[in-house]
């Protein structure tokens, strides 16, 4: 068995809670989110981020040597089997009819990192030049139709970047992220919530609007990128010098359960919806203290449930506990 590599850890659930925390603040008060600037900070880069962590333990020896049918299959099971089956969880607990379309989008990461695959699966069987390969996924994302629920044509270059980052790693120094943390700082400066793709998606395939959109994506990538790479380099300097504290043991020790955590805290996050949608947020209380209070709450309610499904004496043995596997490093979240 590889042994894990500390740093990707840490990572992972790092910006797990982040997701938490945001997908949190954003049920309980949407309006009050968007002017929270650490919400708005952070979907600049927190799915960018898991993207590139997850073209980081793509395999080039696989890619090339496996049939595109092989990978495929391999992460579908990985993937999709998950997100399809906690949607049905889902639908069963809300008293949900459950559809194609729906749960595509509930579980839009897992459906998009899927595609993205494939995707990398067919350019890595044309060319092993990673340029070459970045360059076409670049061109794939300027061509692709937009689809909500899949948002190939945002996080595509970002697969594509942290796969060349698994063989030139070395890079990842001081004298190159620090200009790249500087970079950051300037561009958030002037990131708002509407440059997001949530608010202003890509369109690219659509010619008429190629010149309005493209400094906005330029923009939307060069602050994901930058972010992204200050996070993983902070993330290797914890694990350098502090990873003997008991916090940092902790946290990388997680790191391997951020797969179950996104799937299931769904569930608590659909609640909080139904709840804050007939109860309005009352402004008397602290919004950003409640969000890290709850966020942090359903951090340990997702694993708390993960736990007990894995070691279950009922469920331990059947597709429950493949559901609930903690991440491999050909894995992604």
């Amino acid at each position: 068995m590889k042994k894990r590599i500390e740093w990707i850890d840490l990572c992972k659930i790092i910006t797990m809670i982040i997701v938490c925390y945001d997908h949190t603040i954003q049920s309980i008060a949407p309006d009050e989110a968007l002017k929270n600037s650490f919400f708005i900070g952070t979907i600049s880069f927190h799915m960018p981020l898991f993207m590139i962590l997850s073209g980081y333990f793509i395999n080039p020896k696989r890619m090339r040597t496996d049939k595109i049918t092989t990978s495929c299959f391999s992460k579908f099971k990985h993937l999709m089997v998950p997100a399809f089956s906690w949607y049905i969880i889902q639908c069963c607990l809300f008293r949900e009819i459950p559809e194609v379309k729906a749960s595509l989008e509930s579980y839009w990461f897992l459906s998009c990192l899927f595609f993205c695959f494939c995707i990398l699966a067919i350019i890595t069987k044309i060319t092993t030049n990673n340029l070459i390969v970045f360059t076409v996924a670049c061109i794939i994302t300027y061509f692709t139709p937009y689809c909500y629920f899949v948002k190939i044509n945002f996080l595509m270059p970002f697969l594509a970047i942290g796969y060349w980052l698994n063989k030139h790693n070395k890079y990842l120094t001081w004298q190159l992220v620090l200009p790249i943390l500087m970079i950051y700082i300037i561009l958030y400066q002037h990131w708002t919530f509407e440059d997001s793709v949530y608010i202003t998606p890509i369109r690219f395939h659509k010619f008429s609007s190629i010149i309005p959109i493209s400094h906005i994506a330029i923009f939307r990538f060069a602050i994901a990128v930058t972010g992204s790479l200050s996070i993983i380099y902070g993330c290797i300097l914890i694990t350098k010098y502090f990873k003997n504290n008991i916090l940092i043991k902790k946290l990388i020790h997680y790191g391997k359960y951020t797969l179950c955590i996104y799937t299931i805290h769904f569930i608590f996050i659909k609640l909080i919806k139904d709840f804050f949608n007939k109860h309005l947020w009352n402004n008397d209380y602290p919004l950003i203290l409640f969000s890290i209070l709850i966020s942090t709450l359903i951090v340990i309610l997702s694993l708390s449930i993960a736990s007990l499904l894995r070691y279950n004496h009922y469920t331990k043995k059947n597709s429950t506990r493949r559901l609930l596997k903690y991440n491999k490093y050909e894995t992604y979240i």
